[in-house]
């Protein structure tokens, strides 16, 4: 199955709860701040984390980040059916 491709700025909606507490949870929607990846020896990428802007998040921010940004990191689903 392919990849799905990510382009800063598009919407994205979180799949996980992550922080109910801060509201980082299923269904939060936000935006594709940032990614980082690492390549392997064919170099294709591979996103190892991401950063969406999330304004109904309350929480505090991570030390490195601005308020309202959460760390997405990648989870795969499988679809069969």
């Amino acid at each position: 199955m392919g990849k799905i491709p990510l382009v800063i700025g598009m919407p994205v909606m979180i799949g996980q709860n992550f922080d109910v507490g801060a509201g980082i949870v299923n269904g939060c929607i936000g935006k594709l701040e940032s990614i980082r990846f690492v390549l392997d020896n064919n170099n294709q990428r591979h996103v190892t984390s991401c950063i969406v802007h999330t304004p109904s998040t309350s929480g505090d921010p991570l030390p490195h980040l601005a308020a309202h940004r959460s760390v997405i990191l990648p989870d795969t689903v499988d679809m069969s059916f």
